[in-house]
């Protein structure tokens, strides 16, 4: 019982230490600073990789709109993708394989200069989740902001708080003492709620952020879809059923007219 005890004060007392350290009103200041600085460090990071991550699809479509032709396979194998000098992400090489897979399920059953057909349509097959263009890990940063901030603030509250308590011991019985020391308490508590705001603030602003390149990666994936659907002949397994049977359907119609 007492080794539990022992490590129970011993944990307070890391706890009160690291409260310690956010005593007086300066360091709620210096602590905020720090948040908007990690929030604006973030935000510049996410889009650099974010940036690099729309790169390959991005140079795809503008070579696709550039051709102003129907996908072929000669279109298809004279494509200089990726661009010399680009600056492509990690997920790039996903995003080739991808395309080169889709690429190899076209049919070019009237020759290299024909129009392609496919059995899957572009949307499905280079879609968002397809490509890779996701958030990732920068989902949590609003949420780890908003954390960061209260765990801080209550940090700092507790040390007003032992503060207070000392200053409170050592006025005694003088009314005049007590009544600066909770003045001085509800002073320094209030700047420790700085920190949850800083927080709370990083985080609307990251998640506004976040909501910008959500939108941004579906216009990326939908751009790419839709200018490769534009230039072939989507023929899917359903629609080629639908169509052997109305064929099926004309012909019987024929056999069974009368002559």
């Amino acid at each position: 019982m007492d080794g539990v005890q022992g490590i129970g004060a011993g944990f307070a007392g890391v706890i009160l230490g690291l409260a310690d350290l956010l005593k007086g009103t300066s360091a709620p200041g210096s602590v905020a600073l720090a948040l908007f600085v990690a929030t604006g460090a973030s935000m510049v990071v996410a889009h650099i990789l974010l940036r690099r991550a729309c790169a390959y699809p991005r140079d795809l479509t503008r070579v696709l709109r550039r051709e102003q032709r129907g996908i072929t396979r000669d279109l298809i194998e004279g494509l200089h993708i990726p661009l010399p000098k680009r600056n492509y992400g990690p997920s790039s090489l996903r995003q080739m394989g991808v395309w080169a897979a889709f690429c190899d399920e076209l049919s070019f059953a009237r020759g290299p200069s024909a129009r392609a057909t496919s059995p899957v349509d572009p949307a499905a097959a280079l879609s968002r989740e397809a490509l890779g263009l996701r958030l990732g890990v920068w989902r949590i940063v609003p949420g780890t902001l908003v954390g960061v901030g209260l765990v801080l603030t209550f940090l700092g509250l507790i040390a007003a708080l032992r503060e207070a308590g000392v200053s409170i011991t050592a006025s005694g019985t003088d009314p005049e003492m007590v009544k600066q020391s909770l003045s001085d308490l509800l002073t320094i508590a209030s700047a420790k709620f700085i920190m949850s705001l800083a927080g709370l603030t990083g985080s609307i602003v990251f998640g506004v952020f976040l909501k910008f390149w959500e939108v941004e990666l579906d216009r990326v994936a939908s751009a790419l879809a839709n200018e490769v659907r534009s230039r072939l002949e989507v023929v899917t397994p359903e629609r080629a059923l639908q169509q052997l049977l109305a064929s099926s359907l004309r012909v019987e119609a024929l056999l069974g007219a009368p002559r």
